[in-house]
């Protein structure tokens, strides 16, 4: 089954997000910016498709079983995405975009 995993990440974030604006490069990168709830600076998150649903199932395949037993792999790497993004913007600087990698999110090096 294929997916569009950029797709539902935007689906995801937007339901918490204030002023999500979406960009597409000719490099195959989507850029997300928004302004969490509760932060008056913005988030900048750069993916890639692939390394998104490599990213997704990894941590699905990782967390499921112990966090979301009842949830399909795409849905709990979904949620262990979210929350570690979470974590980054409520403790780390995000000068720097954030990124997703084949593994999950990226944190930035800045505290």
């Amino acid at each position: 089954m294929e997916h569009d995993y950029v797709g539902m990440l935007v689906e995801r974030i937007a339901l918490d997000a204030n002023e999500l604006h979406v960009s597409t490069h000719d490099r195959g990168e989507t850029t997300l910016s928004w302004r969490p709830s509760g932060r008056t600076g913005p988030v900048t998150l750069v993916v890639r498709e692939g390394d998104l649903g490599a990213a997704v199932t990894f941590l699905g395949e990782e967390c499921r079983e112990e966090l979301w037993p009842n949830s399909s792999i795409v849905d709990a790497g979904f949620n262990m995405l979210l929350t570690h993004l979470d974590e980054v913007v409520a403790t780390r600087n995000l000068s720097e975009p954030l990124r997703v990698g084949r593994r999950g999110l990226i944190w930035p090096s800045g505290h």
